[in-house]
């Protein structure tokens, strides 16, 4: 019955209930790897970095509690007033924001960015010196390899004073996007790694949430 019912679906169709299954630790990987050549936008998964977050794109209200989601929106609040920009943004941004990203559907769902980039964080950033009051990365440093050119280039579209906003999760992050994660650095690397490239760090903890406030000191 349920083979059947898989056949009778579009191959984008069939590919979105096998994440749906996934995302409940069944073992379908497999049948999405063959599917995912018929779908444009799943094309190279899980392997290729943009089609993986464009799968996940679908999934990410059901991966991110509700409380995480509410807490976040209440910390980065301050930040309303003026432009920010959205590192790996995915598909929700807290706050209006510039959202850049590497996946296009993580950017066609999400609502809260007035501006829309596609790009790579381990490439220089497309934006002007100083061009930001703030930037925001949710989630996103762990996932990046060369961190030592990102946060430069972060300094360098942030304005004098500005401030840049990470947060990271502190417990256990599911085995499916483990596999994209490239470190593991804790609390107190983050902080000196912060502070080696030109920011001054504070660091407060909720509900698991690790939450970096980083002021530009240049």
């Amino acid at each position: 019955m349920i083979k059947s019912f898989e056949k009778s679906l579009d191959p984008e169709a069939a590919f979105l209930s096998g994440l749906l299954d996934l995302q409940y630790g069944l073992k379908v990987t497999d049948k999405l790897s063959r599917l995912a050549p018929h779908v444009s936008w799943a094309k190279g998964w899980p392997h290729n970095l943009q089609a993986f977050w464009n799968a996940e794109a679908f999934m990410w209200s059901r991966k991110i509690e509700k409380q995480h989601r509410d807490l976040i929106a209440k910390e980065l609040g301050i930040l309303k007033t003026g432009k920010n920009l959205d590192l790996g943004c995915g598909a929700y941004s807290y706050i209006p924001s510039v959202g850049f990203d590497v996946s296009p559907k993580m950017l066609d769902f999400n609502e809260q960015c007035y501006a829309k980039v596609i790009g790579d964080l381990e490439k220089k950033l497309p934006f002007k010196n100083q061009e930001f009051a703030s930037a925001t990365a949710i989630f996103v440093l762990n996932y990046i390899l060369n961190y030592q050119l990102l946060l430069p280039e972060i300094k360098r579209v942030l304005a004098p004073k500005g401030i840049f906003v990470a947060v990271l999760y502190n417990g256990e992050i599911n085995d499916w996007q483990r596999q994209k994660e490239v470190n593991t650095f804790g609390k107190k690397e983050w902080k000196k790694i912060l502070e080696e490239h030109g920011f001054k760090v504070k660091i407060s903890e909720k509900a698991k949430l690790l939450f970096f406030h980083c002021f530009n000191c240049s």
